[in-house]
């Protein structure tokens, strides 16, 4: 088998789990990987088994509007191609979701009971119903294998009709493969000699668990501590000049008496390897990753001049097995127990890898996406912390600018919302550009906008972004800017700062405009630039006005909008 259908298969296999078919297992992974949908949801979602009508999953996007159903054939071996026929059969589930009629002659069907109640629970029927504002139904196609002429071609030839059918082939999905590659163990074989004696413990199945007191010199001598690798699976890495860890350096360097009772005040470290083995020469590790205790880690090799011989730390090794999905579990829920916030749980979500991967192939020259706290960025690149990132996309294609500032909310019940399938490197960029040029305009505002910035900027890039959607090729620039960017960066760049200069100056009128009401008439509402931009009632009042001065200006002025022609 090739590497690209091999990597596959890896991915797909600790996805079959319960009663799923080897096709619902891809889907699952799919659903996680490519569409972005919590696990639980994914679970929800699947309907996949006898009598399922040709519908193996069901999503229904609420700020899209979309109904998207799902089915899914996965090939054992790399040679197949997958052909038209299985095409055109998923096309004939069409009708089903044409109107309430289509859902119940769906129900009628005697579908089996995972898609009945599936059908129930997300109210299809109701949905359907609504004409004033009606929902749009795709169909997705998802596949290991390789589309054939066949199938192209019917893809080609069927493009126009409704409801659209999107095929995801083994050539689109190798690349999220990639992307979203869990970080695996540092390879090698290394030993630790322990200062006491070892408690070796089977747990299940080949999982076992060596706990020991080790001397700080011995886990210093740990490779991949200076380039940050011994933590690939950590949450978070170095985190600087902190309380915590300017108190731990003065233990280390200055209170050298204490140190024989280190143990006995810190929490110790946790190892993952792939084979463990203890002896009168200690413990052996084939594979070694460090998934708790990298700010101590950090801390003690920093300052390992001062070690002493009795500085030791309670150590916990545990060898895993074959499954792909301990690690990750033995991280979150290590780190769990500690001040470790819902935005350092994240690092390792396959979303943030792939996000930080495509960054890195397409601006990896010019911008590096942060996914941890204390993670390297590469020298004299520009970096983007997924919580900025977060903040700027709530604004700009959420449309919240007021829940941007809430920022606990933001990788938890928002997260899926908010890097959702349609973010990609190119729209990080853009906001990350957008960013700056808000940034670089906090001087611009008045005085009362400027001392509340930290809401009011994500005010001034939604109403920038809303600017340029008043035109269609601003629309499509902010649905697609990989049809402009990187090639022209420049003529876009100068046509948004020209519109955030409007927005600016637009703001700062109705400020003006507040202010002096309130101070000429003391019955006027008031007007508090610190509350304001975290209402979503006080934004609306404030872009009523840009907005109609916005479309003013452009029935008098010819290039007023964004009107830059794509690159391609």
């Amino acid at each position: 088998m090739s590497a690209d259908f091999d990597l596959l298969e890896q991915q797909f296999e600790p996805h079959l789990i319960g009663d799923r078919t080897d096709s619902t297992a891809m889907l699952a992974w799919f659903l996680e990987n490519a569409w972005r949908e919590e696990e639980d949801e994914v679970e929800a979602a699947l309907c996949d088994g006898s009598n399922d009508k040709g519908i193996d999953a069901i999503l229904v996007d609420h700020d899209a509007r979309e109904i998207t159903v799902f089915q899914s054939k996965r090939r054992r071996t790399e040679k197949p191609t997958q052909g038209d026929a299985d095409l055109q059969r998923f096309r004939g589930v069409a009708p089903y979701f044409r109107g309430p009629e289509g859902i119940d002659d769906l129900l009628a069907a005697a579908p089996n009971q995972e898609l009945r109640l599936l059908v129930k629970r997300l109210g299809l029927r109701d949905l359907l119903d609504e004409e004033e504002d009606p929902w749009s139904v795709n169909l997705v196609f998802v596949t290991n294998a390789k589309l054939d002429p066949a199938g192209t071609s019917y893809l080609e030839t069927t493009r126009n009709e409704l409801p659209p059918l999107k095929v995801w082939e083994r050539r689109q999905l190798v690349p999220i493969a990639r992307r979203t590659e869990r970080p695996g163990l540092l390879t090698g074989d290394f030993t630790l000699s322990p200062k006491s004696s070892v408690i070796l413990e089977p747990l299940e199945g080949d999982v076992s668990m060596a706990i020991a007191l080790v001397p700080a010199n011995e886990l210093v001598r740990l490779p991949g501590i200076d380039d940050l690798t011994l933590f690939a699976l950590n949450v978070r890495l170095g985190l600087g000049k902190t309380k915590i860890n300017r108190e731990l350096a003065g233990t280390i360097t200055e209170e050298t008496a204490d140190h024989a009772l280190f143990p006995a005040y810190h929490n110790g470290i946790t190892l993952l390897t792939d084979q463990l083995e203890a002896d009168d020469d200690g413990l052996s590790l084939s594979g070694v990753t460090v998934v708790n205790g990298c700010q101590s880690l950090l801390a003690l090799h920093a300052n390992r001049d001062s070690l002493t011989p009795d500085l030791t730390l309670l150590v916990k090794v545990v060898q895993l097995d074959d499954s792909t999905t301990l690690a990750d579990t033995i991280t979150y829920r290590s780190n769990n127990q500690n001040a470790v916030n819902i935005r350092d749980q994240r690092a390792n979500d396959p979303i943030q890898r792939d996000l930080q991967r495509q960054v890195e192939e397409t601006y990896g020259d010019r911008l590096f996406f942060a996914i941890r706290r204390g993670e390297q960025s590469p020298r004299s690149v520009e970096v983007l912390q997924n919580q900025d990132a977060a903040q700027l996309i709530m604004a700009i294609w959420l449309k919240e600018p007021w829940a941007a500032v809430r920022k606990l909310k933001l990788f938890d019940e928002e997260y899926r919302r908010i890097f959702g399938r349609g973010i990609d490197a190119h729209k990080l960029y853009l906001a990350h550009r957008l960013g700056q040029m808000v940034d670089a305009r906090r001087a611009d505002l008045r005085a009362s906008l400027s001392t509340s910035f930290a809401s009011v900027r994500f005010t001034v890039v939604y109403l920038t972004a809303a600017v340029a959607r008043e035109s269609n090729r601003g629309a499509q620039f902010f649905e697609n800017p990989g049809l402009w960017l990187p090639e022209k960066e420049a003529e876009v760049t100068a046509k948004l700062e020209e519109l955030m200069d409007h927005v600016v100056t637009e703001l700062n009128n109705y400020a003006q405009a507040r202010e002096e009401a309130q101070a000429s008439d003391a019955t006027a509402p008031a007007f508090d630039a610190k509350i304001a931009f975290k209402s979503q009632g006080s934004i609306r009042l404030i872009e009523q006005p840009t907005m109609s001065l916005t479309r003013a200006l452009a029935r008098r002025i010819d290039d007023f909008l964004f009107d830059e022609a794509p690159a391609r």
